[in-house]
């Protein structure tokens, strides 16, 4: 019985006939379908990224259909989707908090704080980068210095400024009211006090101005108004007002003979060592609280006023000692070796330094994430970084991530051609 076309009907009587006619007769529909499946599909996995660019038809410039593949024309929104999949779903606020907080630990930020610290010390023993930031450091701190001066005035003559406030209270708790003198220092206190304000010749004028004509009648009428009988008759018959007049009249025509009359006494009584024994014994506690808190308010007072009414000397001051200042800083810098620091010293500073930083941290993370992760511009950046790729760089990592996937496609696809080379065989025999 004579063969149709390849892929025409057969007669099942042609299966006794011709074995060998009927073979090829199945095996061609399903070698042609497989092939076609495979092919076909293996051009729709090499159509999502080939080719790069856009093809045109020759001699115009009418784009060809499907050109440039699917990826390659739809990077900017493939980048879209992604970015928007990684930040909506994938890596949210919430999920960046809580990797964050499970790795805020008090080893984490030890180790942290110990890492930083051991390599700012090993820097600092490099010479080179020690002298340059010794020069870097001196040229800076006059700035630094005039800048913090200004802006603390200025802040204090706002109403703003509660540092200077806030550190005198501090050092009057902790430094004066604790504050003790031991012998040499109240002689010395005494001797300048002696020097200063208790000269001979200050104690004649003072004297001199206290029996003023007026302060001696007072003191007569308060003796005969306030002193007992006897004392009234022992004042009529001494007469006070007498000898304060006598006194005044010595002090003004004999300055040089009532002043070594003064200088004598102050030695004969003591002054000095009584002075210096009252500045050993005397105790700031002692004093009431309410005498306490009014000295502590006034020195807090004096030195706002002081650093109001002294702003521009002080600025000019630090420009004026600007040579010494560089000069300082440098050489303490440069003086400066990580060798001499004890050991337990660093280990407590790094102690120190990580439970402040854990302390903060558990505090203000929540309002540091909320800023700093808008600011990170996660979205912008994978779109960028997306949009960036070339398209075969695009491709090798579609590849890298589902090459195998795509390889079971194509094959997937022949599959299906080959099932349906079957059911073309099976049709052909049952409907001749």
């Amino acid at each position: 019985m004579p063969l149709d076309p390849i892929f025409g009907h057969f007669h099942w009587a042609a299966l006794v006939a011709s074995p060998t006619t009927i073979a090829v007769k199945i095996a061609l529909p399903l070698f042609y379908f497989t092939l076609h499946g495979w092919f076909a599909t293996a051009m729709a996995v090499l159509a999502l990224f080939r080719p790069y660019e856009p093809w045109y038809f020759p001699g115009t410039k009418l784009q060809l259909p499907l050109t440039p593949g699917i990826f390659p024309k739809r990077q900017a929104k493939l980048a879209t989707a992604v970015a928007t999949t990684i930040t909506d779903t994938l890596l949210t606020t919430s999920d960046i908090r809580v990797q964050v907080e499970s790795l805020l630990t008090e080893q984490n930020i030890y180790a942290t704080v110990s890492l930083f610290v051991d390599s700012v010390l090993l820097e600092f023993r490099d010479t080179a980068k020690l002298h340059r930031l010794a020069s870097d450091l001196a040229e800076l701190s006059p700035t630094l210095l005039h800048h913090f001066i200004e802006s603390t005035i200025d802040g204090l003559q706002s109403g703003k400024e509660t540092r200077v406030t806030t550190i005198t209270e501090k050092l009057f708790d902790q430094v004066i009211i604790n504050v003790k003198i031991n012998p040499e220092q109240s002689s010395e206190i005494a001797s300048r006090i002696i020097e200063a304000f208790l000269t001979p010749g200050k104690l004649r004028s003072l004297v001199i101005t206290i029996l003023s004509p007026q302060n001696i009648n007072a003191i007569d009428e308060s003796i005969q108004i306030h002193a007992g009988g006897p004392y009234r008759i022992l004042a009529r018959i001494i007469g006070v007002k007498r000898v304060c007049y006598e006194w005044r009249n010595f002090l003004e025509k004999e300055p040089d003979e009532s002043e070594k009359v003064i200088g004598e006494l102050i030695k004969r009584f003591g002054i000095q060592n009584q002075i210096a024994q009252a500045i050993q014994t005397f105790d700031m506690k002692s004093l009431p609280l309410q005498s306490i808190a009014k000295l502590k308010q006034n020195l807090v007072q004096f030195v706002e006023t002081f650093l109001l009414e002294h702003k521009q000397d002080l600025l000019d001051a630090v420009t004026k000692i600007q040579g010494e200042t560089l000069a300082s800083v440098r050489a303490a810098v440069q003086r400066f070796n990580p060798e001499s620091i004890p050991q337990p010293w660093i280990d407590r500073t790094k102690a120190d330094l990580s439970t402040f930083a854990y302390a903060y941290l558990k505090r203000e993370l929540g309002v540091l994430l909320e800023k700093a992760i808008p600011a990170l511009g996660m979205y912008a950046l994978i779109t960028r970084k997306i949009e960036l790729f070339s398209p075969a760089q695009l491709e090798k990592l579609v590849r890298r991530v589902c090459d195998r996937e795509l390889h079971w496609l194509e094959f997937f696809g022949a599959f299906i051609g080959f099932v349906m080379g079957i059911s073309q065989v099976i049709i052909n025999a049952l409907f001749p």
